[in-house]
């Protein structure tokens, strides 16, 4: 295949089911719809503190100091439903979720429709498991790849756009973190160098990853800094920052997080 004839850009959701074995909740009865997609490549007023370290797919255990277990389920649930949706607005190329365990195949195929592409994770820890998710997509001859987790609810369209536009120039761009992880990863190609030796869920993602792109002569870009949810502080920050940000035009309101955190607050 040539390059002018590849199917070109494709979109990588890192998720774990929530519910394995039974699929997501009804949603909660809607109070809003979500925003148009902001071309602009950034989320204005969203703070850098706290983030993804690396496109993690584990669930957020440390906030079960503040919420139940079927609350934290159903935040995990609000969060994957966002950021498929956000991906699919960027409309950059087709959706594919790398999920796990293996056995939520009936869950992933069955949830989304046909709007996305779903796979099994496979690896024996994080760096394996995004490594196999990209070669997984890119032997399908899709170029660039894109990636994300699901635990950064303020992601918008524009961040992967922006993305994608650094690869036209450069060889990888991640969106980074204050907490020293990333929460996005764009390449033009799979770099297997980029996921070994990395010390996975420390502040020490981001640095070790561009020192590895840069040992191996790989130009890379860095877009806007954000944060995810992994803590009970995070939570409260996004809690706080939430009802100004919904207000605001440019911003793409992440509608299922917003309505499930109205409903936990009610409760």
């Amino acid at each position: 295949m040539t390059e002018d004839s590849r199917p070109g850009p494709a979109v990588i959701v890192m998720a774990r089911a929530p519910r394995p074995g039974e699929g997501l909740r009804p949603e909660a009865s809607s109070r809003g719809s979500a925003r148009g997609a902001s071309s602009r490549g950034s989320a204005r007023g969203a703070s850098s503190r706290g983030s993804a370290r690396g496109a993690q797919p584990e669930g957020k255990t440390r906030l079960r100091d503040v919420l139940s277990d079927e609350e934290r389920l159903r935040l995990q649930e609000a969060f994957l439903r966002d950021a498929i949706e956000v991906a699919l607005e960027a409309q950059i190329g087709p959706v594919h979720l790398a999920y796990t365990p293996a056995e939520a195949a009936s869950w992933a195929e069955g949830e989304f429709g046909g709007s996305i592409v779903p796979f099994p994770q496979e690896g024996d820890d994080l760096g394996a498991r995004m490594l196999s998710a990209l070669r997984h997509v890119e032997a399908r001859d899709f170029s660039p790849l894109l990636m994300i987790g699901t635990d950064a609810p303020l992601l918008q369209p524009g961040h992967l756009r922006s993305a994608l536009s650094a690869v036209a120039d450069a060889d990888l761009c991640l969106g980074p973190s204050a907490d020293g992880g990333y929460y996005l990863l764009a390449c033009r190609t799979a770099q297997p160098q980029l996921f070994r030796d990395v010390p996975w869920s420390t502040n020490r993602v981001l640095d070790t990853t561009l020192r590895l792109a840069a040992e191996s002569g790989l130009r890379y870009s860095l877009i806007e800094t954000l944060y995810d949810i992994d803590t009970p502080a995070d939570l409260a920050l996004l809690r706080e920052e939430l009802p100004a940000l919904v207000r605001e035009p440019w911003f793409r309101v992440p509608r299922h997080t917003a309505e499930t955190l109205l409903t936990l607050a009610s409760e």
